[in-house]
């Protein structure tokens, strides 16, 4: 059920609940079970209406019932009901909690995914080689989806191009994923980066960067070491910009980018002990990189 309040009543309910209780916004999203952003952007803003659960919880917080400010209370399907059969179907969305899991599937997307939406057009897709990644996009990446946004991801192979694919066609999904800082179309145009609410926290960091590399990064050995190092590439220059400033913060030292005409540029972990922080408090998820890398001996 949402509860659709008189116009400003809503935006005055959540500050009213945040001033009383001497909350801050993430405090507040919190206590709501609810990303920042949805809370700051969608709600206050009146852009959505209020669950009931979440109205009567705004309610106790601010310490008056608003009741008599209600207009109508609508079925969660109020938007198709209201339209019958030929009613486009309203997107909603699939999560508004921020979480490791969601830091790392941005992670995979931002490396070998994308979101499209162009004309009742909204699709996920993320592309793996079909012999090398199968293992990480059916075993990891197709669960995770599931458990995050509760959306069951189609699986399409093409054997000329030897790729395999994890599609979804979902208004809501690509919409979920646009809620938290992810563009559509071609990311290289977009200048796409790590969404910001990433950098809050260091476990969204280390996941993300995990998802990056296990999608654009590779493992390779270098002549004359008996270890491997860590690779990552990519062709976008915010992405390469927000990469610097996660290892930063997370204490990895890297190599500088190494761009070269008509190349992706690269930068790779080299040093030993960088190394050895890296498996430690990132790793792998794709076997591929996982059973490539050879530790260094200290």
């Amino acid at each position: 059920m949402r509860i659709k309040l008189k116009k400003g009543i809503q935006r005055k309910l959540i500050i009213l609940s945040k001033k009383k209780n001497n909350l801050t916004w993430k405090q507040l999203a919190s206590k709501l079970s609810m990303s920042e952003r949805y809370l700051r952007i969608d709600l206050l803003n009146e852009n959505r209406l209020l669950a009931e659960n979440i109205y009567h919880l705004l309610c106790e917080l601010a310490g008056f019932n608003c009741d008599a400010q209600i207009l109508e209370k609508l079925e969660d399907n109020w938007g198709r009901a209201k339209g019958g059969k030929n009613s486009v179907k309203k997107e909603i969305l699939l999560t508004t909690i921020e979480s490791k899991e969601l830091a790392e599937l941005i992670g995979i997307i931002l490396g070998d995914g994308n979101i499209w939406a162009d004309n009742h057009y909204y699709y996920l897709t993320i592309v793996g080689n079909e012999k090398k990644d199968k293992d990480y996009l059916l075993n990891y990446v197709k669960p995770l989806i599931k458990k995050v946004f509760n959306e069951d991801m189609n699986i399409r192979r093409h054997k000329t191009h030897n790729e395999l694919f994890l599609y979804k066609g979902s208004k809501s999904l690509v919409f979920t994923l646009k809620h938290f800082g992810l563009k559509e179309g071609n990311k290289i145009k977009n200048n796409v980066g790590i969404p910001s609410w990433i950098f809050k926290n260091k476990s969204y960091i280390r996941a993300c960067i995990r998802g990056l590399i296990d999608t654009d990064g590779c493992v390779c050995p270098i002549t004359g070491r008996n270890y491997s190092y860590i690779w990552f590439s990519s062709n976008i220059l915010k992405l390469r910009t927000d990469f610097d400033k996660a290892m930063k913060i997370l204490g990895i030292k890297t190599s500088s980018w190494n761009i070269r005409k008509n190349r992706t540029p690269e930068i790779y972990i080299g040093n030993k002990n960088m190394l050895f922080n890296y498996m430690k408090t990132i790793s792998f998820k794709n076997k591929r990189n996982l059973n490539k890398f050879k530790a260094p001996v200290v």
